[in-house]
């Protein structure tokens, strides 16, 4: 088989694993970039102690523990208390969780630079929190956390791979499967499947830096 044939045949099948890759990777962010928002603000913001108990225990333990332990109990422990979730399933909710604690960092300390000033300066101006967050605050953190908060989703691209261990025929799965089952060359295969990740993140990074060029240029006018 020519080189030619070889490639469109590897790269015919790694298409499938790469849709896959990509609708976990888009669903699990949109989970995550919600739990971390709220996460991030009742760790930070919210005057009822419970809540804000709960969020920075989930914020520590989410954080210090893998995030394959993590997967491996959602997809094998918690059907033993009536909850079960497809591979999909688990992999979108355990990579939403999973990041989203880290996202919910990323905020807070996004939070804590705005001076404190502003939300006081807000407030006496008979403005309520929410809308002092929500019209003051977010705003000016939306700026401050893009860079770590591109690198957060990165980090989440990448660990759609782990979700292979589990059987989701993503990316990496598909790679596998076809060193093993179909005997193709690791060498040539592995260097695609590193083509079809870099396809997904470069992208995402010169567009991250074009917008945080453009909202400094919109801060400072």
């Amino acid at each position: 088989m020519g080189f030619v044939q070889l490639t469109i045949r590897i790269v015919t099948w790694l298409m499938g694993g790469f849709r896959y890759t990509l609708k976990i990777s888009l669903y699990s962010l949109m989970l995550a970039l919600v739990i971390g928002l709220i996460g991030g603000i009742f760790n930070k913001n919210s005057k009822v102690f419970i809540i804000r108990i709960i969020s920075k225990l989930y914020i520590s333990v989410i954080r210090g523990t893998p995030f394959l332990i993590q997967l491996y109990i959602v997809f094998f422990v918690l059907p033993k208390f009536g909850i079960f979730l497809n591979l999909m399933q688990a992999a979108i909710w355990t990579l939403a969780f999973h990041n989203g604690a880290y996202i919910a960092e990323i905020v807070r300390s996004g939070i804590e630079a705005i001076p404190k000033e502003q939300h006081d300066a807000a407030i006496s101006l008979g403005m309520t929190p929410f809308l002092t967050m929500k019209l003051i605050i977010l705003p000016q953190v939306i700026r401050i956390i893009i860079p770590p908060l591109v690198g957060q989703t990165l980090v989440l691209i990448k660990d759609t791979s782990i979700t292979s261990l589990i059987g989701v025929f993503e990316l990496t799965k598909t790679g596998r499967e076809l060193t093993v089952a179909a005997r193709f060359n690791p060498i040539i295969v592995y260097t695609y499947v590193s083509v079809f990740y870099f396809m997904i993140c470069y992208p995402l990074y010169i567009a991250s830096h074009k917008l945080e060029k453009k909202l400094k240029l919109h801060y400072h006018d």
